[in-house]
């Protein structure tokens, strides 16, 4: 053995005092940060980490009196260190104690805040304890205890006699456990035995504290928002539109479980042939259930019903009764992809989203574990906040924490959108299955790059059109027994159609329904039973053919019903997603959303005459008529669209309320916002879209696309007004209203043009009358309608003329010229910048280019604050270092020659973000990234981000020197540039922070860089035309990562400081460098906004706004108390 028992105990005493500081460490930051705490948890680790302290004291005595060796003499030093550490952190646990007992946690909380020294000291201990046991584990452990020694000193007779922490030491290390979490596993169980115990007993008392503090509801807002951001609207939309389980037929799945009798006891020898041959390919699901095997498949023909199935087995009993074979606390959950669908529905995106939501929605402690691992996520809000990135770094530390076996759903492998690709969706789920506890069930068309993956990972599965012939019999004897009952169908004939439908089906569900439609017609009919088997053998047996002839019976000799139907066929292919009314008051913004297209979209669509009446604003329409028009249009898709087409209702299409209390109050016409119309199916739009005879159907309207689409355009627009008249409600869709403007404006030439100004105009005093807008709370910036428009310069006149006949005219002018190069995060990528007609028209109306002005930007605790001329110059500057070509750039360019020589102070300056990775990477970023919410986000892994204070006459000689190489630029103005170049002298550009991303839980850190520090080598790098351009990336590559270790020495530097991140930024923004706080701007948040906005990096400013959302609240209980 390596070393004496002494030595055992020793190290035993050591790695508990590391294990319990790290909890008291984590409890204690946990109230700096303000998060309710149990006392309990925090005193019993305290507790249990002191008894240590004194075993520590005393084996390293009884040690020392052996014969050390270097190793136990190292451990000696940790050990001393240790307790050092531990005891400064017990008189820290002794002012955390003390506060709590002053007063409310709230206070303690803020106090802490407050007291730096005291945050820094335990940040300090938290660090000096990570470093000791990296060196326990790592370095000492391994020499003081091999596994070998371990399972020699276990066969020892006095092994009983040893203290029980070193047996369990000594046991832990000989099943091969090396990390300190293993090591003291059973340590720390039997202080959360103690810790359940205790809190128990105070429960009562902590529940009421935290009551009275406010601290429950404000978290219980956190989680709800967090969780409603995973929730997509139609999470649930493709479940809830299939078949109810109850009606299902697939009874067969667990016959060999459940030994259920057959329907049909008149069965031919052959049929049960069948019958076993097809239970026992059943029985191999089974045993997969209660297998450890992680994956499984379901392959099928499109309509052999392979969702319905998936849907079938989710809700079915005796499915959750076998998992439990497998493990008896097994769960399940399930994501159905949907390609026609929007796009949460088919990608992996989406596809996470779901998988989280349905994994934490019911497990408040998980949520609590995920908040506290990532502090970041309390700021989502919203589907669009999250990254993919961000979402499977969520879900894998939902598995790795989460001890309960899952089971999990996944139906359409094939119905993944084209964008990510079947790739993309098989790593994801193969990252999945590398975790424990995880079994996936997939179901699949058999396209071949998803048997390609299947057969690689020898996953085995049933093919389902071969097994579903007696669930088909079972189906059709249901549907048809009615008839037989009322002799409406002799027996014969009855048996004769269940035989030829079911086999005529081949296995496809799908067609099995909509031809025993197509025959429970006939028979209402009182067709002969001559014809209807006529008709039966008439039906073709491919699904695309069954379509052709369904639409060729109904429609055949009426060319006006072809062309009614092709239109709602048109208006279905163009489906977005949902879209967002929005109740909102002082206080709250809420939700409740609108299916797209929805029945009374496609029913203003449809009515020309009222569309005109309603867009002049010449009348607006009662809910008798909206009701009226929704039941007239559903009935023309049931009579004219040969069962391709469906009305969906809001309860069982998916598209579910957010909890607005303001909608539960409101008579809405009960069809008009609940209702989609959507394909009967996925291979009825493949019908329409990628057949000859689909095609044929589409063309039998003669409406273009465009004017398909400009109908749907005007029929949403009819929703504005009428929710607008009647409920003053906002719409959320003034994006997506212009993105579909601008797609006019694009097609037909002029015609298309002078359309899409005809509905802008409406579009724009919708939008000033705030019927049009954003989901934003009423406190925040509102989004100028014509900064949409600028990037755009068909619409140059429009904005033109919008601006100049304003009341506000230059005001106007100078708000929309600042939006012009201003990066509002939504419409990244779209970066075209103003054509220069726009910018110098604007100028020539009043607009001041050198004016301050604010917009929101999303830099929550702060607000951009600049100038169009500043903006325009950094614009400039980001699109030539990403590559932008000289050429493209000249008129932006030459326009920023032309502001320079009419800007007072070419010497002010603003903060540019440059960011630097290990690898050489680099690009430069405005200041968004500062934002509480994002700043996370955007520095993350090894990566610097270097503030950089630069002045105007420094941006324009970078601009002016990548110019100057352009020969092919005959529009340089030479005597212009000769006259700016004065003006230009001793500029100026200083790194004035360095900031580096902390650990997972931790704020970023930051560290002061006086400015003789400033290395002109990295300037250069970073504000070079063309520098992130991949050719200049490979003659650079060496060069970089030279930079990149340049800012590593100079954050080593005895003269750079690390300072306090948000008092650092705020001082920054003291100075007016481009941004200010929301409070600096006069904008107060809401109340009820600040009780549930999450930590940010900047806590002191989030305090300061909170005290100011209360005083704004109390002024304004105050005046309606002086009213009243």
């Amino acid at each position: 053995m390596a070393t004496g028992l002494e030595a055992l105990g020793a190290a035993s005493a050591v790695l508990q005092v590391i294990s319990f500081a790290s909890e008291v460490v984590c409890g204690c930051k946990k109230i700096y940060d303000g998060k309710p705490t149990g006392m309990n948890d925090l005193e019993e680790h305290t507790k249990r980490m002191s008894d240590a302290i004194g075993r520590i004291q005393s084996r390293c005595q009884t040690m020392a009196k052996t014969q050390p060796s270097e190793h136990e003499k190292k451990l000696s030093d940790i050990a001393k260190d240790c307790r050092a550490a531990a005891k400064e952190l017990e008189t820290e646990v002794r002012f955390v104690t003390a506060m709590h007992r002053k007063g409310s946690l709230l206070k303690a909380a803020n106090a802490f805040l407050r007291a730096s020294r005291h945050r820094k000291k335990i940040e300090r201990l938290e660090l000096q304890l990570f470093r000791y046991r990296q060196v326990m584990e790592t370095e000492l452990m391994s020499h003081l205890c091999s596994r070998g020694d371990a399972l020699q000193l276990q066969q020892r007779q006095d092994f009983n006699h040893l203290e029980e922490d070193v047996q369990h030491l000594v046991t832990r290390i000989s099943e091969g456990h090396t990390k300190l979490e293993n090591l003291m596993g059973a340590e720390h169980s039997m202080t959360r035995e103690v810790i359940v115990q205790e809190t128990a007993r105070t429960k009562e008392h902590i529940t009421t504290k935290f009551e009275a503090l406010g601290i429950d509801a404000a978290t219980e807002a956190q989680r709800n928002s967090f969780l409603q951001s995973l929730k997509f609207p139609e999470i649930n939309q493709r479940y809830n539109d299939l078949m109810s389980s109850e009606e299902a037929t697939f009874q067969r799945v667990f016959r060999s479980y459940t030994g259920m009798t057959d329907y049909d006891s008149e069965e031919s020898d052959a049929d049960k042939r069948e019958q076993n041959e097809i239970d026992q390919v059943w029985a191999e699901f089974i045993a997969w259930l209660q297998s450890s095997d992680s994956l499984f498949c379901v392959r099928g023909k499109p309509g052999s019903g392979k969702s319905t199935l998936v849907k079938f087995i989710i809700d079915n009993e005796n499915t959750k009764q076998l998992l439990r074979f497998w493990s008896p606390d097994a769960t399940i959950i399930s994501h159905f992809f949907w390609k026609i669908g929007s796009s949460p529905q088919n990608s992996v995106k989406g596809f996470l989203c779901s998988l989280i939501y349905r994994s934490l929605e019911d497990n408040e402690e998980l949520v609590k574990h995920i908040l506290d691992h990532f502090p970041r996520l309390t700021s989502k809000s919203n589907y669009n906040d999250w990254s993919t990135e961000d979402l499977r770094s969520v879900l894998y530390a939902i598995l790795q924490k989460d001890t309960q076996h899952l089971c999990i759903f996944i139906d359409g492998l094939d119905e993944i959108c084209n964008k990510d690709g079947l790739s993309k969706l098989t790593q994801t789920i193969e990252g999945i299955l590398k975790f424990p506890n995880i079994k996936l069930c997939v179901a699949s068309r058999p396209e071949t790059l998803v048997m390609g993956w299947l057969k690689k990972k020898g996953v085995s599965g049933v093919l389902l059109e071969d097994l579903t012939r007696p669930d088909m019999r079972t189906f059709v004897h249901k549907e048809l027994e009615p008839f037989l009952s009322s002799s409406s169908i002799s027996a014969e004939t009855y048996q004769t159609l269940i035989q030829e439908l079911v086999w005529k089906a081949q296995g496809v569900f799908l067609w099995l329904y909509l031809a025993t439609r197509s025959v429970s017609i006939g028979v209402q009919n009182e067709d002969p039973e001559e014809l209807l088997l006529a008709r039966l053998q008439g039906l073709p047996s491919e699904l695309e053919q069954l379509y052709s002839d369904m639409w060729q019976r109904l429609n055949e000799n009426n060319s006006i019903y072809r062309a009614t139907a092709a239109r709602y066929f048109r208006y279905a292919l163009a489906k977005l997603n949902s879209i967002g009314v929005i109740f909102q008051d002082e206080y709250l913004v809420s939700t409740y959303r609108v299916p797209y297209p929805g029945l009374l979209h496609v029913a203003c669509a449809e009515n020309v005459e009222m569309q005109e009446i309603i867009l002049a604003g010449l009348d607006t329409i009662d809910h008798v008529e909206v009701q009226r028009l929704c039941e007239k249009t559903e009935l023309a898709i049931q009579n004219r669209c040969a069962g391709l087409l469906r009305v969906t209702r809001m309860g069982s299409g998916g598209y579910e309320m957010e909890d607005s209390e303001h909608a539960k109050y409101i008579n809405f016409p009960k069809d008009a916002f609940n209702s989609s119309v959507e394909f009967i199916h996925r291979t009825a739009h493949d019908f329409l879209i990628d057949t000859e005879a689909g095609q044929e159907i589409l063309q039998c309207e003669v409406l273009s696309e465009t004017e398909v689409k400009v109908r749907l355009l005007k029929g949403v627009i009819c929703l504005v007004r009428f929710l607008d008249s009647k409920y003053g409600t906002v719409m959320d869709a003034d994006f997506i209203i212009v993105e579909m403007i601008v797609g006019l404006s694009e097609s037909r030439g002029n015609a298309g043009l002078q359309e899409a100004i005809k509905i802008l105009h409406i579009v724009h005093k919708l939008c000033d009358n705030k019927a049009i807008g954003r989901i934003n709370h009423p406190w925040m910036p509102g989004v100028l309608f014509l900064g949409y428009l600028i990037s755009h310069t068909q619409f140059d006149d429009f904005v033109i003329s919008s601006v100049a006949q304003a009341a506000t005219r230059e005001i106007l002018a100078t708000d929309v010229l600042r939006e012009a190069w201003g990066l509002d995060l939504c419409w990244e990528g779209s970066r075209r910048p103003p054509s220069a007609r726009l910018v110098k028209a604007l100028i020539s109306i009043g607009a001041d280019l050198h004016a301050h002005g604010i917009s929101w930007k999303r830099m929550y605790p702060f607000v951009w604050q600049s100038t169009a001329f500043a903006d325009l110059l950094v614009f400039a500057m980001q699109m030539l270092n990403t590559g932008e070509s000289l050429s493209s750039m000249r008129e932006s360019l030459d326009l920023a020659e032309s502001m320079a020589m009419t800007c007072p102070d070419l010497s002010a300056t603003i903060l540019l973000i440059g960011c630097i990775g290990p690898d050489g990477n680099m690009k430069l970023q405005n200041l968004t990234h500062l934002g509480g919410y994002t700043m996370h986000h955007s520095f993350q892994g090894k990566q610097f981000a270097l503030l950089y204070e630069v002045d105007f006459r420094f941006l324009l000689l970078r601009l002016l020197s990548g110019r100057t190489v352009d020969t092919s630029d005959n529009a340089l103005d030479h005597s212009r540039i000769h006259e700016l170049l004065p003006r230009l002298e001793n500029p100026s550009a200083k790194i004035r922070l360095i900031i580096k991303p902390g650990e997972e839980r931790e704020p970023p850190i930051c560290h002061h860089v006086p400015s003789q520090l400033s290395v002109p080598e990295i300037t250069d790098l970073l504000f070079t035309p063309g520098a992130y351009t991949e050719p200049r990336r490979a003659e650079t590559l060496e060069t970089d990562e030279i930079a990149y270790e340049t800012i590593v020495r100079l954050v080593k530097d005895p003269s750079t400081q690390e300072v306090d991140l948000e008092s650092a930024v705020l001082s920054l923004a003291h100075e007016g460098l481009g941004f200010c706080t929301l409070e600096e701007a006069g904008i107060v948040p809401s109340l009820s906004y600040m009780e549930w906005e999450g930590a940010t990096c900047y806590p002191s400013t989030t305090e300061q706004l909170k005290a100011a959302a209360s005083r704004a609240a109390n002024d304004v209980r105050s005046q309606a108390t002086d009213q009243g």
